[in-house]
């Protein structure tokens, strides 16, 4: 099995990275650089001692390093327009799946974190707990730090193990969300789009998944030209191998390429997002306060660098 990555030590001063909202695979994630204030502009200029300035912090490797899944067989490709994506329906069984469920709901580490909406502290109704290998990594979460533990659970690690052996890749952060019932959703957004994987395993209650595209093609507009005919349709004669290939039936075209996707992520389900998606993709899982009455715990593995 795959091991964590390294930890620095803990006392390290790390980078921080905004979060505006951690949804499996599918949250808004933002990371900003480090701005020098006037004091220490001034400091630097005047030869004065000042702080070396911390590295920026990245949700996702370089270009030049950037890992991809490349494993997961093509059956499993959601076939997006401008994106990247798998959906494995049965990375376990909805058995084990829900015994996983039943344990991370205990966890000691939930809890509902404070959003800033228009300037005012608003606490969130999902709960959310956040866990990461390296210890010098400090996350924000709409304008606030998020509790990041650095200390795994034991089944979360072993979660995590089989992900990454499934797939292929290292993750060295997980976000996990509790949506308690169907009135907790998350609307519709993006994640930071250097974003290069992101795997979300869902847990529990079946939940609607919506993908939708931010620049879909124009609908065609029907020709006033065309006619309906009336007539019965004569179905015409299956080519045979004897038949002129000229004159034979064209093969069928491959499935068209989707523009938005709706689907049900069940209970033991991966999916997988990388590439362009996150520039040219929202997701959103929406309310279903009569439909869904149970739990769903939703992790999403992530690549934390600096």
């Amino acid at each position: 099995m795959s091991s964590p990555l390294p930890p620095v030590a803990a006392n390290a001063s790390g980078p921080k990275v905004d979060v505006s909202a951690v949804e499996g695979g599918d949250s808004p994630v933002k990371t900003k650089g480090v701005k020098r204030t006037a004091a220490a502009a001034s400091s630097s200029r005047s030869g004065g001692a000042s702080k070396p300035k911390p590295k920026r912090a990245r949700l996702t490797v370089g270009d030049d390093e950037a890992t991809q899944v490349t494993c997961l067989d093509e059956s499993y490709r959601v076939p997006l327009a401008d994106g990247d994506c798998f959906y494995v329906p049965d990375l376990v069984d909805a058995e084990t799946a829900q015994e996983w469920h039943d344990e991370l709901v205990k966890l000691d580490e939930w809890y509902r974190p404070t959003l800033k909406v228009y300037g005012k502290d608003v606490v969130q109704s999902r709960k959310i707990a956040a866990f990461a290998t390296d210890p010098a990594l400090e996350v924000k979460y709409s304008g606030h730090p998020v509790k990041m533990s650095y200390s795994y659970p034991p089944l979360l690690r072993k979660i995590q193990d089989l992900v990454e052996a499934r797939l292929g890749i290292k993750f060295n952060s997980v976000f996990a969300n509790l949506y308690e019932d169907g009135s907790v959703y998350i609307g519709k957004h993006r994640d930071n789009r250097e974003n290069r994987v992101i795997a979300s395993l869902s847990l529990g209650a079946p939940r609607t998944f919506i993908l939708t595209h931010t620049n879909p093609p124009p609908a065609p507009s029907p020709s006033p030209t065309t006619a309906v005919s009336s007539a019965p349709s004569v179905p015409s004669a299956s080519a045979s191998p004897n038949d002129d290939p000229a004159t034979a039936a064209p093969a069928a075209a491959p499935s068209p390429l989707l523009y938005a996707h709706r689907t049900t992520l069940a209970s033991g389900s991966l999916l997988v997002m990388q590439g362009a998606t996150q520039q040219h993709w929202k997701h959103e899982v929406p309310r279903e306060k009569r439909a869904v009455k149970t739990s769903r715990v939703s992790l999403t593995f992530r690549q934390l660098v600096f």
